[in-house]
């Protein structure tokens, strides 16, 4: 196993849920991307395996979704995830970048909405031990 894979692995098997959720969004607009390429360049076996990958990524996290405690989160959650793999089949059919780029669109805008749950969970830590730092001082 070279050694990238080998830190690609480290970095799976480490991350929390919220990291783990913003690397498959990662995964997404990364495939995509060379989905997009591949559209350029005409490669219809390079397309369809990019965005083959995009949907598994795009279905698991459909799947693993909790509608039962997920609640309004969950339905609306579940309504983009089903909208990006309508956008990604319509892109492999028809050779159409603009429906890679509308899964972008979806991607990126919930990508920045983990990115700042996880930057919240950075930055709590310190905000409870002020806190706590606070109440014994008391």
């Amino acid at each position: 196993m070279s050694n990238v894979r080998q830190y690609q692995n480290v970095q799976v098997m480490t991350a929390d849920g919220v990291r783990l959720i913003i690397m498959l969004y990662d995964g997404v607009l990364r495939f995509n991307s060379l989905a997009a390429a591949s559209m350029a360049q005409k490669d219809v076996s390079g397309r369809s395996h990019y965005i083959n990958r995009s949907m598994a990524i795009v279905c698991e996290l459909l799947t693993s979704l909790d509608m039962e405690r997920g609640g309004e989160i969950a339905v609306k959650l579940s309504s983009l995830y089903d909208f990006c793999v309508r956008q990604l089949n319509a892109a492999n059919a028809g050779n159409d970048p603009a429906a890679l780029e509308a899964v972008n669109r979806v991607i990126i805008e919930l990508r920045g909405g983990w990115a700042a749950i996880a930057a919240d969970r950075v930055s709590q830590p310190e905000e409870n031990l002020r806190t706590r730092s606070v109440n014994c001082a008391r």
